[in-house]
């Protein structure tokens, strides 16, 4: 399967065009150059694919009513409708068994009027993980006093997912810090996540009264691992299928021509800045875990995809050891290695994208062109010599 996307006039979107979204896609950038808006909008169209899949497999097993109306005003969250002008434009597509199928956003109108025959159809599962993450600690532990507050849409689906994952893992490791984290429930009280180390030492915190960087690592970490292995794609195909069967009484005449099991799976998990709070090393160490979870120990059932969105030369560079290591048996053996062509990296920069990727002149290996990222360290270094008394 491949997937592409034009973004033009949204927000501070001018002109943005992926060719082929790979599976470990990241953008860096200026902030408030529309790293996340990129993201939320290829989240947005990924979603409404979703569900054309979800209404085509549905026609095909003979419900010719739709059970989904797909507004895409009403599909905007947090700010994201106050975007769209009469300019905005949006092309998604999908390439899949050499057919394509294209969702469009035009003259405020939403395209999706496609039927997927049985040979093409896909199950997707969205996630978005908020860099507004670092309050789930807390609002875990008072989720019952906390109803009916809102942190908006995006730090929600980013709980919800939390709360998932955690339902299912009971102990979570963060090797990242030498560090793991133990999920207790007891009755209806909320659950409480205790960080412990991983050798003798201090006695177990509450993740709440953590260090910042643990606070907003863990979780992403612990979705991360549970959408890579925990999740399940039959229960999430009840939940959007055959309930609505069930409460519109039709189940009768649901005649599927192709089982949930033979769709092809795939998680996408969309990050807002991975490196929040935490230290050089603990960042390089961080993705390393990430992309250990999402390409090495995922489950066989599933492909997971990941977008990422940085303010962080650290976490860019360090992408390039393990885009090396992809080249060498032994470094295979001993790193979360990357494939060269399950890559992207771009700049975002006045609402366009530049990619990173180059060749090697020397070793004719793909590379991530980081050559401008020590910028800011030259300068200071260039302020502090241009000192005189």
């Amino acid at each position: 399967m491949k997937e592409s996307i034009i973004i033009k006039n949204f927000g501070p979107l001018k002109d943005v065009e992926i060719n082929d979204i790979k599976p470990l896609t990241v953008f860096i950038g200026k902030s408030a150059s529309g790293k996340s808006t990129i993201m939320k909008v290829i989240a947005l169209m990924r979603y409404i694919y979703k569900m054309v899949n979800i209404r085509s497999y549905l026609k095909n097993a003979k419900i010719t009513r739709s059970p989904f109306r797909l507004r895409f005003n009403s599909l905007l969250q947090d700010g994201l409708e106050n975007m769209i002008t009469a300019e905005t434009e949006i092309y998604y597509t999908v390439e899949i068994n050499s057919q394509k199928y294209t969702l469009s956003y035009a003259d405020r109108s939403l395209r999706s009027d496609i039927n997927i025959p049985n040979s093409d159809l896909v199950f997707f599962k969205e996630s978005y993980v908020s860099e507004t993450r670092s309050v789930i600690p807390t609002w875990a532990s008072k989720v019952a006093a906390l109803k009916g507050a809102s942190l908006g849409f995006y730090f929600h689906e980013t709980f919800n997912d939390f709360n998932d994952a955690t339902d299912v893992i009971k102990e979570q490791q963060l090797d990242y810090l030498d560090l793991k984290m133990k999920v207790q429930k007891s009755g209806n009280k909320p659950k409480q996540f205790m960080i412990e180390s991983l050798q003798e030492g201090p006695k177990p915190v509450e993740l709440r009264y953590a260090s910042s960087g643990i606070q907003t690592s863990a979780p992403l970490v612990a979705i991360v691992h549970y959408f890579a292995n925990g999740f399940s794609f039959k229960d999430a195909f009840q939940r959007s299928v055959l309930n609505y069967l069930y409460k519109q009484d039709r189940l009768d005449k649901f005649t599927p021509q192709i089982s949930q099991s033979d769709l092809g799976k795939y998680v996408h998990i969309h990050i807002e800045e991975p490196e929040l709070s935490l230290d050089p090393e603990a960042q390089r160490a961080l993705i390393s875990n990430l992309i250990d979870e999402a390409f090495h120990k995922n489950s066989e059932d599933r492909k997971l995809g990941l977008i990422i969105a940085t303010h962080s030369p650290y976490i860019v560079n360090h992408l390039n050891v393990l885009l090396r290591a992809g080249y060498f048996k032994k470094t295979r053996e001993n790193y979360p290695f990357l494939e060269k062509d399950h890559i992207a990296v771009y700049r975002v920069l006045e609402g366009t994208l530049t990619s990173l990727m180059a060749t090697d002149n020397d070793t004719e290996e793909y590379v991530i062109n980081t050559y401008d990222m020590s910028d800011t360290m030259e300068r200071i270094f260039n302020e502090y010599e241009s000192m005189e008394e």
